[in-house]
């Protein structure tokens, strides 16, 4: 629903008041708390230290917890237990309340201070192992929980909306989250080595002292790392998510010196002193151009304190404000779709971002993607592997059925032909199907992805036009004309895919408002995809909606209507009133000869205080 979601199938609010002792947000314009789960206890996060785990973790805690708090923390839990079923027990005079108020909420206020949190690090190996063979988090089937009343994200500080909510101009699409490269003057001073990764670079100061990691493509590949790494940076952050400044550069190796300090850090983490040999070994194994110049990434530096990684899946047990469960955010579920588009099958733990951000006297953490040198047909260090996107790096099924043929079955997407550019790598739009697509190993937050959580997500996807597009690809500064005409193309046929498939998959209609006393909506499918027909039909039945109880009696009969506009009948607002409004309640379904799940119902409630009308929910099955 929104932030007050409880977490459970039929997602209502609570009947009776648990207050718990653990830290909440608050409202911005209020002392009220944003009661999201429950009404909770009135408590700054300043009164609370974080909650330490109380159970094995993928994650390395680098703090340690003593016994005694973890004591005080079941203490509490086992009394707010016993209150829970002494309340239950006891009648109450609080009532359930479908919608609140301040419906629909617009932005998650999940930036509320917070104590200083423990660096986390998830292990790559052990991240593949448990999501291959372990399969963690929840897998109920439910709606996502983290969307406001609408259907819709909430901004917060995982998700901003941005080209879904008022598209970009060209001109922002292009500069993407960039606020000024790296100064052209001067020499680069590298300070330390790259940790992590199989990406050659290091990291470096410009001559304003600014810090960066410079990143090369391979040998083989000219500017195809490089590329996809800036074209798809532009591409995530106009979709909304928080994402780091890259910019394409080059120089000569006599432009690079030693910082004074410079320091080597190996696998094990012992440190000495980095040398011109160090660099020297970086640069040999990266492409060199023929004016002897290196072509590179550099990554700006996000702003904060690096505090580790997050999951797919359950919560930051440290973060107050991280609530709602990972694998039933709907901007990671949906990143499955975006990811399927831009074939980032490196979309896993390893390659996210968390970062304590200290603005305006408080501290909170900001969830970042990063890193997207394996995107489009870049496998970072090679050519994407067919494989990518089509199989897991395990998958029982195609290997033993491989086996048991003696090799005479093969995969489908080893046949696949792709053309030779170098600097794209291998990278295709025949054989790609949306829904079939796979990253590296399974993701906890893409396995419960729904099929509205997708409509949402390809509705950003067919947001960007073929022109943005065309300006995006030309921001990878790819030499050859015809690649890049290719990889425009490329991504025009997949987003195009994206949309015919996933638009389908429900009740089509969006864009729903109230004008002159009529319900008013359009249809994403037909305007969004090329060639498709409009609906031959509508059907609404009206309902009085008691907002208290959450139940509902029709009003009327049902009607069938040929237009996107429909009448509000008067009686549909006669119902018992929730302070100084009314609720209605229209289920509609939505007929075609050629799309049969667009019969699937939508219901959109609408609140009426005084003579204003407004949708206030809409839910997609």
């Amino acid at each position: 629903m929104n932030r007050r979601i409880e977490h459970t199938e039929n997602r209502r609010a609570p009947k009776y008041e648990i207050r718990f002792p653990i830290p909440i947000p608050r409202r911005a314009d209020s002392s009220e708390p944003i009661s999201r789960a429950f009404p909770l206890r009135k408590q700054t996060f300043a009164e609370s230290g974080p909650m330490p785990r109380l159970s094995g973790s993928p994650m390395t805690l680098r703090a340690s917890v003593s016994l005694w708090p973890i004591f005080l923390i079941l203490a509490r839990r086992v009394a707010s237990a016993w209150l829970a079923v002494a309340l239950l027990l006891s009648p109450s005079s609080a009532h359930a309340q479908k919608f609140r108020p301040d419906d629909p909420i617009l932005e998650d206020h999940d930036r509320q201070n917070i104590p200083a949190p423990s660096r986390y690090t998830i292990a790559d190996y052990y991240d593949f192992l448990e999501n291959t063979f372990f399969s963690p988090g929840e897998k109920t089937r439910k709606r996502a929980v983290n969307i406001n009343t609408l259907g819709e994200v909430p901004d917060s500080s995982w998700f901003t909306n941005r080209h879904g909510k008022k598209p970009l101009s060209l001109e922002e699409l292009v500069r993407g989250p960039d606020h000024g490269g790296p100064s052209s003057n001067g020499n680069w001073q590298v300070i330390q080595n790259k940790q992590g990764g199989i990406t050659p670079g290091f990291r470096a100061k410009d001559a304003t002292g600014t810090i960066y990691q410079l990143e090369f493509d391979p040998i083989t590949n000219s500017e195809m790392a490089t590329s996809a790494e800036v074209i798809c940076t532009k591409i995530f952050h106009a979709i909304g998510y928080y994402v780091a400044e890259v910019y394409i550069i080059s120089f000569s190796r006599n432009q690079l010196e030693m910082a004074q300090n410079a320091q080597f850090e190996d696998l094990a983490g012992k440190r000495r002193p980095m040398k011109a040999k160090d660099v020297d070994q970086v640069l040999q194994k990266a492409h060199t151009g023929s004016d002897g110049r290196y072509r590179t990434i550099a990554s700006k530096f996000l702003p904060g304190k690096p505090v580790g990684t997050y999951r797919y899946y359950g919560t930051r047990p440290d973060d107050p404000n991280d609530i709602f469960p990972h694998e039933h955010r709907r901007e990671l579920r949906g990143l499955r779709v975006f990811s399927a588009w831009l074939n980032h099958d490196d979309s896993r733990s390893i390659n996210s971002f968390d970062s304590l951000i200290s603005e305006n006297g408080r501290q909170y953490i900001r969830h970042y993607l990063f890193d997207f040198g394996s995107t489009l047909g870049s496998g970072t260090v090679f050519a994407q592997k067919p494989r990518a996107g089509n199989e897991y790096l395990w998958e029982p099924g195609p290997t033993f059925k491989s086996i048991f043929s003696l090799g005479l079955w093969v995969r489908p997407w080893v046949r696949v032909d792709y053309p030779h550019y170098p600097s794209l790598g291998n990278f295709e739009a025949e054989f790609f199907r949306p829904e079939k697509w796979k990253a590296e190993y399974p993701n906890p937050a893409f396995n419960n992805l729904m099929d509205e959580d997708a409509f949402w997500a390809a509705k950003l996807v067919m947001a960007f036009t073929d022109d943005q597009l065309r300006a995006i690809v030309k921001t990878g500064q790819l030499s050859d004309a015809r690649a890049e005409a290719y990889l425009t193309d490329t991504l025009i046929k997949r987003r195009n895919k994206v949309g015919n498939f996933w638009l389908n998959q429900v009740n089509p209609l969006d864009q729903i408002r109230v004008e002159d006393s009529d319900l008013v909506f359009d249809n994403a499918a037909v305007r969004l995809l090329k060639g498709t027909a409009e609906a031959e039909s509508y059907q609404v039945q009206w309902h009085r909606f008691d907002n208290r109880k959450e139940t509902q009696e029709p009003a009327g009969a049902k009607l069938t209507a040929r237009d996107k506009r429909l009448a509000i009948p008067s009686a549909a607002f006669e119902g018992a009133a929730d302070g100084n409004a009314h609720y209605a309640l229209a289920e509609i379904t939505t007929h075609s000869v050629h799309h049969p799940k667009w019969a699937r119902p939508l219901r959109v409630y609408l609140r009426k205080k005084g003579m204003e009308v407004s949708v206030v929910g809409i839910e997609r099955e």
